[in-house]
């Protein structure tokens, strides 16, 4: 269980994460989604120790987590991670050597399945294949929390689907809470469970994907139709042009009339909607 109280980050005089309180109390996919800058990977450097906070707690299965906690039970790999250059095949050697939990069948499978050169020093690899060592690393570690920073930066399409695959086996093989940050939203649709979104610091959203698919709408026509179909329910945000308004509901769809158009969002409208636009929101 992941568990942050009031957690806040500064840089001098900058608030990267601000006022953050968040559980996640049960194993899943979870997609982290936010714009450059949105604190992101401050966030997870936070859950895995690697940076003190400014303020509040944070806690990873009852064990307070700080820069100076021993076996965290967390696995964190960045994105543009860094490794000694090593081969291939040396550098899961060694991370089988040092974790007693190391799944050695599952990183050679992986190696197998994305023709990874075992001999070949890391150096000498892809930005694309350097990742997909390091995601590999990271999930046959079996610890309890998994966090991938940007794990699809240098994929290919078909690279990208084979990681979701392997993402999606690596839980079945070993339910825990797998963490994974990325800007390319629909692609991961379909491998996770809940989805957090993070904005200027603050946690804008955690829901389950299906509370999204069943609740997300833009409702669409004359303001006084709109508002009164809309009235008493949760506006995300609403557009104007002319005497035509679009409301973007997070709630129950309201009823439909001929005077109304109503279509549920995509997961990328449903984010743009949440953080794409200056100004407050509401939610």
């Amino acid at each position: 269980m992941i568990k942050l109280t009031n957690v806040t980050k500064r840089y001098r005089n900058v608030s990267v994460l601000k006022n953050v309180t968040l559980n996640i109390d049960e194993p899943g996919i979870y997609c982290l989604l936010g714009r450059n800058g949105a604190g992101k990977t401050t966030l997870l450097k936070s859950i895995a120790g690697y940076q003190n906070i400014t303020e509040g707690q944070i806690q990873v299965d009852g064990k307070e987590i700080t820069p100076s906690t021993l076996d965290t039970g967390i696995s964190y790999i960045e994105n543009f991670a860094k490794h000694f250059n090593l081969p291939v095949r040396k550098l899961l050697q060694i991370a089988s050597e040092v974790n007693p939990n190391y799944d050695d069948e599952f990183a050679s499978e992986m190696m197998e399945r994305f023709e990874l050169d075992g001999k070949k020093k890391f150096h000498h690899l892809s930005l694309g294949m350097k990742t997909m060592v390091s995601s590999i690393i990271c999930l046959a570690s079996n610890k309890s929390v998994i966090l991938l920073d940007e794990p699809v930066l240098g994929f290919d399409a078909i690279m990208r689907v084979e990681f979701y695959e392997m993402l999606t086996e690596s839980f079945q093989k070993h339910p825990r809470i797998i963490i994974v940050s990325t800007h390319i939203i629909e692609e991961i649709a379909k491998t996770i469970q809940k989805l957090i979104i993070i904005d200027k610091g603050c946690i804008r959203f955690f829901d389950t994907l299906r509370a999204v698919e069943t609740k997300a709408f833009r409702v669409s026509g004359l303001k006084k139709d709109v508002d009164a179909a809309t009235e008493n329910l949760n506006i995300i945000r609403q557009d104007t042009v002319g005497g035509l308004v679009t409301s973007y509901l997070f709630d129950i769809p309201p009823i439909k009339t001929a005077s109304l158009e109503i279509h549920p969002m995509s997961l990328q409208d449903f984010f743009i909607q949440m953080v794409g636009h200056t100004g407050g929101a509401k939610q």
